[in-house]
């Protein structure tokens, strides 16, 4: 049996790797390289990966998958903010590279290489911190035991058929002991800034997208109005703004908070707090590691990744699933709504 961890360069990562290298003999260390020069495949990051193999005595394998990622990820990305949503390309990245190409092309390199046979399955790692959990009903992701670190909602996307393969030690653990053991290991990580959402963003993820498209249309002005269509003020470009915004928006009698972002009309739309919220909304792309619901389904629901669940119903539509919150809250385009039930990852989908 075979075991690959995904290094990123940081801590937890190297952590997880020390760890698995205490229960499997015959492991493997590897990074997937998916941007030029990017916080996450930059030379001291993937230098640091590469450390940790030498420091384990494992193999160190990289994986090109640039093309891959600029077609699913980042164009994803880029199109999502052009419709008036705010993309998560963390979850895209879960979806289609971490947890499915950089997967399959390492166990087709690790087989090529002969360090894997034909008969073998690849185990896989990472150092996120969430849990594999097998039920009765079969094999779930699980909330990690640090409320603050979990990212199971990160990790909804994922084929249930990867999740007998997956190995997550974290999920056992809270980041301060994590720390606390990478002190001990003599892991000279810990000051490591960790990397956040649209790691192939440098700076502006505005000017990003000017950058990839070549237009400077999305900077056009246009009105921000109220719901009953007055106007109160001026945009900078509807690519500028999420639903939920509040600051920056130079209206005055505020707080005001951006409802709806309609780039074909070029307007933005806010609402009082009261009113910026709404109780159901439809959800797109759904992956489900239960039976896909056929009547209304009660649990709790993540809108965004650092809030709390919300009770809800998920009812089942002809083209969907409409999700009904018990209580209104601010709703945000291109996140995703993912579902729990007693700490297990019931399924979830993106926010239309």
């Amino acid at each position: 049996m075979v075991l690959a961890i995904a290094l990123s360069g940081g801590v937890d990562s190297a952590v997880a790797a020390v760890l698995l290298n205490k229960k499997y003999p015959r492991m493997v260390g590897a990074s997937h390289l998916i941007w030029p020069n990017s916080r996450c495949c930059s030379v001291e990051v993937l230098n640091r990966a590469r450390d940790v193999c030498r420091s384990l005595e494992i193999p160190y394998i990289q994986v090109d998958l640039y093309e891959q990622f600029r077609g699913q990820v980042v164009e994803d990305f880029i199109q999502t903010y052009l419709r008036g949503k705010t993309p998560n390309p963390c979850v895209v990245c879960n979806k289609s590279i971490r947890f499915d190409a950089f997967y399959f092309e390492l166990a087709r390199t690790l087989r090529q290489k002969d360090m894997l046979e034909d008969s073998e399955e690849l185990l896989f790692s990472t150092g996120h911190y969430a849990r594999i959990v097998k039920t009765s009903n079969g094999y779930f992701i699980a909330k990690g035991r640090d409320p603050v670190k979990d990212q199971s909602y990160m990790l909804y996307q994922i084929d249930k058929g990867m999740l007998p393969k997956l190995v997550l030690p974290l999920g056992e653990y809270r980041k301060s002991e994590i720390l606390s053991k990478a002190e001990e290991m003599g892991l000279p990580y810990t000051k490591v800034k960790e990397s956040q959402d649209a790691c192939f963003v440098e700076d502006n993820y505005v000017e990003f997208i000017r950058e990839q498209t070549g237009s400077s249309e999305i900077f056009q002005t246009g009105d921000i109005v109220d719901p009953a269509g007055r106007v109160l003020g001026k945009h900078r470009g509807t690519i500028n703004y999420t639903v939920g915004q509040r600051r920056g928006l130079g209206l005055g009698n505020g707080p005001w908070y951006v409802a709806r972002i309609d780039p074909r009309a070029n307007r933005i739309v806010v609402a009082r707090q009261e009113d910026a919220g709404r109780r159901d909304f439809l959800i797109s792309k759904t992956n489900w590691f239960i039976d896909p619901p056929a009547r209304p389904l009660r649990c709790t629901v993540k809108i965004r990744y650092q809030i709390g669940e919300i009770s809800c119903t998920v009812e089942p539509e002809a083209e969907g699933f409409r999700v009904v919150l018990d209580h209104p809250e601010i709703v945000t385009p291109g996140q995703s709504a993912v579902f729990y039930a007693e700490g297990l990852v019931l399924g979830g989908g993106v926010i239309d």
